[in-house]
């Protein structure tokens, strides 16, 4: 009589027991779980055809405003003081961590090609070796389509072409024409002003693809 009773309470406690793990482990959501929620989340949040030719018009405004600064960091008739401010002012275009690409005909006819982060290019773009810089950009080329990547954000490539000219006093030192490929990212940001958030476009990595002697 006490061994069934011992055996009983031996299988109340065992369903007790199972019964507090189920509920436990119910009640605490799996990393899984919360991570496909986040990248539901992601998914719905989508951008109308209306919008992405919006944010096409503003690509086409920040790059030329890019260019605009290039031309004045590098060159050195500009006071300073105007060539530090475009320097700041160029960086806000970038998405953070940003590199540019730049290439270099070697006396041999080869191409060096070498990535900066894009504080380090800008800063490097105002102490070049020359007395004199020119820089010219050509009309925008193309702005290729946005798509949509995993993360949520919205990419896009924007084509310019550049023509570099190097003077040492009044002789010709260095010339070429490169073709650039701009990253456009579309991202979605904090306002602080309006506590909410805002799709916004930035610039991205810049590669040199092709570079030739003018």
């Amino acid at each position: 009589m006490f061994f069934q009773f011992l055996q009983s309470m031996r299988q109340i406690l065992i369903i007790l027991l199972v019964g507090i793990a189920t509920t436990t482990y119910s009640q605490e959501p799996s990393k899984t779980a919360s991570s496909s929620k986040e990248a539901k989340i992601v998914d719905e949040i989508n951008l109308s055809d209306s919008d992405i030719d919006v944010f096409k018009e503003q690509t086409k405004q920040k790059v030329e405003e890019f260019q605009q600064h290039i031309v004045t960091i590098g060159s050195k008739d500009q006071p300073a003081e105007k060539r530090n401010m475009a320097e700041k002012e160029a960086l806000k275009l970038f998405f953070k961590g940003a590199e540019m690409q730049t290439s270099v005909i070697m006396p041999d006819g080869s191409v060096t090609i070498q990535s900066r982060p894009m504080e380090k290019y800008l800063a490097r773009l105002k102490s070049l070796p020359y007395t004199a810089v020119v820089i010219k950009f050509y009309d925008l080329v193309y702005i290729s389509s946005f798509t949509k990547g995993p993360d949520g954000r919205y990419y896009s490539s924007a084509t310019v072409i550049q023509e570099f000219t190097g003077f040492t006093g009044d002789n010709l030192v260095y010339k070429d024409v490169t073709k650039k490929e701009i990253e456009i990212v579309i991202d979605l940001v904090e306002d602080k002003f309006f506590n909410e958030k805002k799709w916004r476009v930035f610039l991205g990595n810049i590669k040199a693809t092709e570079t030739k002697k003018a």
